[in-house]
C-alpha cells in the first residue's frame, strides 16, 4: 500500500522549490504553490503558511531580528495592488501578545483554517528597533480605519503608504529617488517627519534643491503632493471604518491626534 501511496503522490520533502533560508536550522526552506501556499523545512519537519494572494519573493536577503528567518515580500496584483514585508516564522506564531487575535492566526488551536487567515506581517509588528516594523516604518493614522499608514519598502519610483488593516493607500511625491522616515516626530499632530530626496528635474524645490524634511499632513508643500487612493489589499475588508470606532481587543490602534485638541482641515485627509 505504502509504495502505491508513493508511486501516485510525491512527499512534501520532495514537492514544491528552494526559496529562502530557515531560521532555525540556516537550511533552505521550501516553496509549495499550491494552495494552500506555504513554505516548508525538510530539516525541521515544520510548514509555514503564506498568504494566498499576490507574488511572494526574497526581500533582499534580509532577515527578521527576532528568529533570524529570511524576509519575504508578498505583493498584490494589478497597479494598485500593494506590497508588504513579513517573517514567515512571526506571520505563523506572533510573538507579541495580542497580535495573533487582531486579524486571527494561522495556529493551532485558532478557529481559522490553516493558510486563510491572516497572522503578524512587518506592518504590523511593534519592534521597536527593527527597520521594517510598524514602529520605523509607520507614518500616520489612517484616514478610512483604526490602522496606521506605512511606508511600502519596495514601491520605488511610485513611492506611497500603506495602512496595515485596510485597502486605503497615500500616493507620496512621484519620481523621487528616495524616501524614508525618520525618528522625528511632528509637533503640530505627532506623525513621523519623512525624508523626501527628489529629482533634480522634477524637484519643486527653490534653486534646485533635492532633499526635504517634512510632515505629509502639516506641511503644505508635502501634503499637496499625496493623494489618497483604495487598492488591493490582503486585508480588505477587516479594517473598521471612521477613526472614531476603535480597534479590536488586544489590537494596535493608528496614531491618530491627541484628545480634545482642534483639527486644523490642512493636517488631516478630510475632504482631499
Amino acid at each position: 500500500m505504502d509504495v502505491l501511496f508513493e508511486a501516485q503522490f510525491s512527499t512534501l520533502a520532495d514537492s514544491g522549490r528552494v526559496f529562502s533560508k530557515c531560521g532555525k536550522c540556516l537550511r533552505y526552506l521550501k516553496y509549495i504553490s499550491a494552495r494552500p501556499s506555504r513554505l516548508y523545512c525538510g530539516t525541521c519537519e515544520e510548514v509555514y503558511y503564506l498568504p494566498q494572494k499576490g507574488t511572494i519573493k526574497l526581500f533582499k536577503e534580509l532577515t527578521c531580528p527576532l528568529d533570524n528567518f529570511e524576509l519575504l515580500i508578498i505583493s498584490m496584483p494589478g497597479p494598485e495592488g500593494k506590497s508588504f514585508p513579513l517573517c514567515p516564522y512571526c506571520y505563523n506564531s506572533p510573538p507579541f501578545e495580542g497580535i495573533d487575535t487582531l486579524f486571527g492566526g494561522t495556529q493551532s488551536g485558532s478557529s481559522v483554517k490553516p493558510g486563510k487567515g491572516a497572522g503578524m506581517p512587518c506592518s504590523l509588528c511593534p519592534h521597536p528597533t527593527c527597520r521594517h516594523s510598524l514602529v520605523t516604518q509607520g507614518v500616520c493614522a489612517c484616514p478610512e480605519c483604526s490602522g496606521t499608514l506605512v511606508l511600502d519598502p519596495v514601491s520605488a519610483p511610485k513611492w506611497r503608504l500603506n495602512c496595515n488593516k485596510c485597502n486605503c493607500f497615500v500616493m507620496l511625491p512621484q519620481g523621487a529617488h528616495r524616501i524614508a522616515t525618520t525618528q522625528e516626530r511632528c509637533s503640530e499632530c505627532d506623525s513621523a517627519i519623512i525624508q523626501v530626496d527628489f529629482n533634480k528635474k522634477t524637484t519643486p524645490l527653490e534653486d534646485g534643491a533635492t532633499l526635504y524634511v517634512g510632515c505629509i499632513l502639516c506641511d503644505e508643500l508635502l501634503h499637496s503632493l499625496v493623494e489618497v487612493k483604495h487598492g488591493k489589499s490582503f486585508f480588505k475588508g477587516l479594517g473598521t471604518r471612521g477613526r472614531g470606532r476603535g480597534t479590536r481587543r488586544g489590537g494596535f490602534r493608528g496614531r491618530e491626534l491627541p484628545s480634545g485638541k482642534r483639527i486644523d482641515p490642512k493636517m488631516s485627509f478630510r475632504d482631499f
